[in-house]
């Protein structure tokens, strides 16, 4: 049977490279496996917020506090929240426009306003919704393709939406422009127990993070998290693209509980992909459905490299196990 969210359909209107939203039934699942009811439930990486909106609203979590160093994106999510008139007005009347993408693509953006419609206009006009300088306009700049620059952004579905949102904001907790450090270390200086508080960490993408994201990661930003993570004592849930680098940082010095390599699929028809999630639970509750489907053949393959050839197969991936689990 497929999973149902028990409140509203909460669908971002922010696209992304590799959306959250497949993991909304995996750590709403492990919230409940581990005998957790938390209070706080942050995303230091907030990007769309699928996950956290569409738990807030099941009521799987209390509060939910929103972290995004991209100050487009926290803007946008402070608009939606506490602005969100005036958003919809500017999503109903402005025109869409290559001048416009030209102009919002270079800026200035002095108010938070400006950057708050300029994130959800580059990000419904870029291809594959990418902020960054590397992300061109859809339907190029000679617009002879059969996919306009409007194309990703349906006024009508997009307001739907930016109003379901905005009538949860008396359960959002705060919303920053801050680092992942910061928030943790904000967090942590919260009056909360530590088993109240529940953190979902999504970084950018190990494999050609420069060409998705504008505030992207190096090898030892990659290795700050893991270290980080392993002295945080509350709930944590991460999720990757997986790569050998990767695992071999949560396979080593005890970091997890649990490193699992699993396929998702978004929803039915789209084609299955790897990834890879972290914990420091003890119980990962991942079971075969339409959603997220565990290898049942041997180790999963690794992903590609940047440079398109195969990665070689991790000594923690043992074969004939569905998945990957590493045990403290």
């Amino acid at each position: 049977m497929s999973w149902k969210p028990l409140g509203d359909t909460i669908v971002s209107p922010l696209r992304y490279p590799g959306a959250k939203r497949r993991f909304v039934r995996l750590i709403g699942d492990t919230i409940r496996a581990n005998g957790l009811a938390p209070k706080l439930f942050v995303e230091p990486f907030a990007g769309g917020a699928s996950v956290a909106l569409q738990l807030l609203s099941d009521g799987v979590v209390e509060r939910v506090g929103l972290a995004e160093v991209d100050p487009l994106v926290s803007s946008f999510w402070k608009a939606v929240f506490w602005d969100t008139d005036w958003l919809v007005r500017r999503v109903k009347e402005t025109k869409i426009t290559l001048d416009l993408w030209d102009r919002l693509r270079t800026g200035p953006l002095r108010s938070d306003r400006e950057r708050a419609f300029a994130c959800l206009y580059l990000n419904r006009t870029s291809f594959s919704g990418i902020l960054s300088s590397t992300g061109g306009p859809l339907g190029g700049r000679k617009q002879c393709s059969g996919y306009k620059l409007n194309c990703r952004f349906p006024r009508g579905r997009l307001v739907t939406r930016i109003r379901r949102i905005a009538k949860m904001r008396s359960r959002i907790d705060f919303i920053r422009n801050a680092s992942w450090q910061k928030t943790l270390a904000q967090c942590a200086k919260s009056r909360l127990a530590e088993n109240d508080v529940f953190f979902y960490l999504d970084p950018p993408f190990y494999f050609k993070a420069d060409r998705l994201y504008t505030h992207y990661f190096n090898d030892t930003d990659h290795v700050e998290l893991r270290d980080v993570l392993k002295g945080l004592r509350s709930p944590w849930f991460l999720s990757y693209d997986p790569s050998d680098f990767i695992a071999d940082l949560y396979t080593q010095n005890g970091t997890s509980r649990h490193v699992e390599v699993v396929y998702t699929a978004a929803c039915s028809g789209r084609s299955a992909r790897r990834e890879m999630v972290v914990t420091n639970l003890s119980v990962l509750p991942v079971e075969p459905d339409s959603r997220m489907v565990r290898s049942s053949a041997g180790p999963p393959k690794h992903a590609r490299a940047a440079d398109g050839g195969a990665r070689p197969s991790h000594h923690a991936l043992c074969r004939g196990h569905e998945g990957v689990t590493v045990s403290k």
